[in-house]
């Protein structure tokens, strides 16, 4: 896709509903929680299963292109039948996901706004991070599937989402995928970065 569509739902008032925040990652996939849960309780679906087929894409994509005969043809069929191996595991994250939310009762869906305005997998055929192509893929999952649903959603600035403490909102330390809070008065210590994302997101539809 070349942009995450935007619902007319994105300027929802938190007022009222339970935000669950959700962070994007590779390695993760989706971490979810509402502001108030504890990080070791936020929904995580694992990025690795989509990562190895990424890398098996990667290798046939560089294997070809480094022929010495045109393997346009052959590029486009392995994009294709590789797409049609990871755009159902997207939709499977993004309904788990909306499961997850529904679990609530007045469940707001909050999404970093992250202006994406990446080209689609067949135009990355110089095969670029996978991070390029799979977070606006994702988002725009969860996104269609979300409004299927009728779960409303908004979007927060995404900056500092994964450094910043969800205890006390100061930047902390990161380290791997870990955050640090380095605030003395906080409570917070090490945290892992994506689960803790989630609950800085929720925080901020609140704001």
């Amino acid at each position: 896709m070349s942009s995450t569509p935007r619902p007319s739902s994105s300027r929802v008032s938190a007022t009222g509903y339970t935000p669950i925040g959700v962070d994007l990652g590779e390695k993760r996939l989706v971490a979810a929680a509402p502001a108030d849960a504890d990080p070791d309780e936020a929904f995580v679906i694992d990025g690795e299963p989509l990562r190895e087929r990424y890398d098996i894409l990667v290798e046939a994509t560089e294997a070809l292109q480094g022929a010495w005969f045109d393997t346009t043809r052959g590029e486009a069929q392995v994009f294709a039948a590789m797409h049609q191996q990871l755009r159902p595991q997207l939709f499977d994250a993004a309904h788990r996901l909306v499961r997850y939310a529904g679990e609530f009762a007045t469940p707001l869906l909050v999404l970093e706004d992250l202006s994406f305005r990446g080209a689609p997998l067949w135009e990355r055929r110089t095969v670029e991070k996978l991070g390029a192509w799979l977070l606006p893929a994702l988002q725009g999952a969860i996104t269609e599937v979300a409004l299927d649903a009728g779960l409303p959603i908004s979007y927060v600035d995404a900056e500092y989402t994964s450094q910043a403490c969800h205890g006390c909102a100061k930047l902390g330390r990161l380290e791997d995928d870990v955050v640090v809070c380095t605030t003395d008065d906080c409570p917070v210590g090490a945290v892992c970065r994506d689960r803790s994302a989630a609950l800085t997101i929720a925080g901020r539809a609140a704001d």
